[in-house]
């Protein structure tokens, strides 16, 4: 695949589609029939550019859709078989909806929380014909949410798959610290990172974790040994269980 040229206006095409980077979001621009809104700089493009050039999903969840660029670029990148996303939002978007209206295998979902366990287990069970090989989260970036969402999907990720989280270290920013910024009374997410990488030292579920500062990757193993009770605390409890911490607390920032 050829590098994608970004233009001097944010602009760009791949795969007879066009795009428009528009990043920061506050008055965005709405996607069109002419080009979609995609709200990743180009260090995001970048990564996943160079990801599917080594890796080959056969079906992709997308949790947060916003104007739908991010959806049309990653089926347009990794060409899975089968693709789905998810959405908080009532309010669909309509070039979203034209797009996959010809395409088989495509899917999208507007007032869908990341957090519905049966809608998610759903997707990924039908939908995606239990084959879902990338999760790619750019939704609600809250500790507590993102959280739910992988505890949901990483049990169902196919070994070897990719759980992608965007945005991970925004209450480390210095538009983040004041009493009176956003997300002031949330958790970081950046709690989760430190949390996955516990448990990847205290499980062989987890191979790899590349960090970048606006994102990173966890590769689920290829081949995994579970202790005798892992697998009943996937379905009953938190995978997050497994982690083992000398009996220390863990306390969250």
């Amino acid at each position: 695949m050829n590098r994608i040229e970004i233009g001097p206006g944010q602009e760009f095409s791949l795969g007879g589609e066009n795009f428009v980077i528009t990043v920061p979001v506050k008055e965005p621009r709405l996607s069109t029939s002419d080009a979609f809104t995609i709200a990743k700089k180009e260090p995001y493009l970048r990564v996943y550019e160079e990801l599917a050039s080594a890796f080959s999903p056969r079906s992709i969840l997308e949790l947060g859709i916003f104007q739908g660029g991010s959806y049309v670029l990653l089926d347009k990148l990794f060409s899975p078989r089968r693709m789905s996303a998810v959405d908080i939002r009532p309010q669909p978007v309509p070039p979203l909806l034209e797009y996959v209206a010809d395409k088989e295998g495509r899917f999208v979902h507007f007032s869908t929380s990341q957090t519905d366990r049966k809608i998610l287990d759903d997707i990924v069970r039908n939908e995606l014909a239990d084959e879902l090989d990338l999760v790619v989260d750019d939704a609600s970036h809250t500790y507590e949410q993102t959280k739910t969402s992988f505890e949901i999907l990483f049990p169902l990720l196919k070994p070897g798959g990719i759980y992608s989280i965007e945005d991970w270290s925004w209450a480390h920013s210095p538009k983040y610290q004041a009493p009176d910024s956003p997300f002031s009374k949330r958790h970081a997410l950046s709690n989760l990172l430190f949390e996955q990488l516990m448990l990847m030292g205290s499980t062989s579920l987890i191979s790899e974790i590349r960090v970048w500062k606006f994102l990173y990757l966890i590769r689920k193993a290829k081949t995994a040994f579970p202790a005798p009770d892992e697998g009943e605390k996937e379905e009953n409890g938190s995978i997050f269980e497994q982690i083992l911490n000398r009996g220390r607390e863990w306390s969250l920032i």
